[in-house]
């Protein structure tokens, strides 16, 4: 039988209204270690509505609960059933089991193809933080992503926007994903794409690197390109990442600026810094893009958090007072919850938590706190999965190539970040995306630094 005292006192605990100046990451662990005996009291296929919002609070990352929660809320509950990788991860990973190790510098060593650790082993500490760390960046990824379309929507807490342009742009289209409230600043728009080019499950004949780890593949493990067609005052600016293989070496990372015509070298620096002005940064995309050295790990357990894991939409539905909510099917997940701590002393950020699908491998929630310890900015993430419907709607509407049957990726639909400090958020949804077969030509044409400035 469900102790009654004990759900209350997890409900009071988490029914605590969050005050972003005030909370810190005593009251986040305070949240995890109030999750670790929680017990859900909902079941598949339950809407849980506000009068009913306590049933879900001890699921909900306490700092996500302001947004999530709210008079009008509705979130379905829904199983995300069989979600695990293809056959060709599993079976390197198991192939490969036992051989990979970290370095004393934290650098993974003797790594080929799948998981390198089994995150059933883990205990609390840096050791297994670092294992988690390495796990998440070799996650099933497939070839990469490729989207057409990515709108990076400014929203200011307060107000509305059905008077803004890309409310009645192309025939109104995008206005049954912008529903509720929220202040329209400024939308970006560009293409995305990023290509994996070692250690990949599904290139077995070529020693699991594309090209067998020749020509434009050598010592590469992705390539990575970010641009942006409007508006007007930005259209053109590029950037393009190049992370080694090696993870002792630093990144090569450009970009092109319209305005000096010309391509420049960016710094670590940079890459931490707000993306052209929105709550983003280069190094948060996906939850964390950055090089694992360049910070410590600590893996703290596991909890199970509510998640977007397999989007009943085709595209990314937003609603709620400020718009920031995500109006969708929520799974119940396993997640390892593992703590990011910079080693720059002038990074912006003191820590993160990232929420990291035991299944999956993907991130569906994190934090990142201020260099005072105070709340700063929280992300969600929700997935499309690769083998539903309606995700190839994205190929019929988006003119996305198409993503292989059977390719099993959690495609990433849209990264929602919250400034709780300046009281914006960033709406990250993407559009015409899929994960499509490596063609080293075509890729050469994109992710080459020496075309960056070619048609833009």
């Amino acid at each position: 039988m469900k102790n009654p005292i004990r759900l209350a006192l997890l409900a009071a605990f988490a029914a605590q209204p969050l005050v972003a100046s005030a909370f810190t990451p005593e009251d986040y662990m305070a949240w995890f270690n109030a999750n670790q005996s929680a017990q859900p009291q909902f079941v598949d296929g339950d809407v849980i509505t506000y009068d009913k919002a306590d049933l879900i609070r001890p699921f909900t990352p306490a700092e996500y609960q302001d947004i999530q929660i709210f008079e009008g809320m509705e979130v379905k509950i829904k199983d995300a059933g069989d979600i695990s990788p293809p056959d060709v991860y599993k079976k390197a990973t198991e192939q490969f089991a036992g051989t990979a190790t970290i370095a004393s510098d934290g650098a993974l060593e003797n790594y080929t193809a799948g998981r390198p650790f089994d995150p059933a082993t883990f205990k609390p500490g840096a050791e297994d933080g670092w294992k988690m760390a390495w796990n998440w960046n070799f996650r099933w990824q497939l070839a990469g992503l490729s989207v057409g379309e990515v709108h990076w929507v400014w929203v200011r807490a307060g107000g509305e926007h059905s008077g803004h342009e890309v409310m009645s742009e192309a025939g109104g289209k995008y206005k049954p994903f912008y529903t509720g409230g929220g202040s329209f600043e400024r939308v970006l728009t560009g293409p995305y794409r990023r290509v994996m080019f070692s250690h990949r499950s599904d290139l077995p004949e070529t020693n699991y690197k594309v090209n067998n780890g020749e020509g434009f593949a050598k010592g590469t493990e992705f390539r990575e390109y970010t641009g942006f067609t409007s508006p007007f005052d930005i259209a053109g600016t590029a950037f393009l990442i190049l992370r080694y293989d090696d993870p002792r070496k630093s990144d090569d990372s450009w970009a092109y600026i319209p305005s000096l015509r010309r391509v420049r070298r960016i710094s670590v620096e940079v890459k931490s810094d707000s993306l052209l002005g929105t709550d983003h940064t280069l190094e948060d995309f996906y939850c964390f893009n950055g090089r694992p050295l360049e910070h410590d790990w600590e893996y703290v357990g596991t909890a199970r958090t509510l998640a977007v894991a397999r989007s009943r939409n085709a595209n990314a539905v937003f609603y709620g007072p400020n718009g920031w909510a995500m109006l969708d099917d929520w799974a119940l997940r396993t997640v390892d919850v593992v703590k990011q701590i910079p080693k720059r002393s002038n990074h912006p950020y003191s820590l993160k938590f990232l929420h990291i699908d035991r299944e999956t491998g993907e991130c569906y929630h994190s934090n990142a706190f201020d260099k005072a310890g105070k709340l700063w900015k929280i992300w969600q993430l929700s997935k499309l999965w690769s083998e539903d419907p309606h995700a190839q709607e994205q190929v019929t509407n988006w003119k996305a190539k198409v993503t292989p049957p059977g390719t099993r990726f959690s495609i990433f639909q849209s990264i929602n970040v919250m400034d709780v400090q300046n009281n914006r958020g960033t709406l990250v949804p993407t559009r015409g995306i899929a994960a499509p077969a490596t063609d080293l030509d075509e890729v050469k044409k994109l992710l080459d630094v020496n075309y960056l400035t070619e048609g833009r």
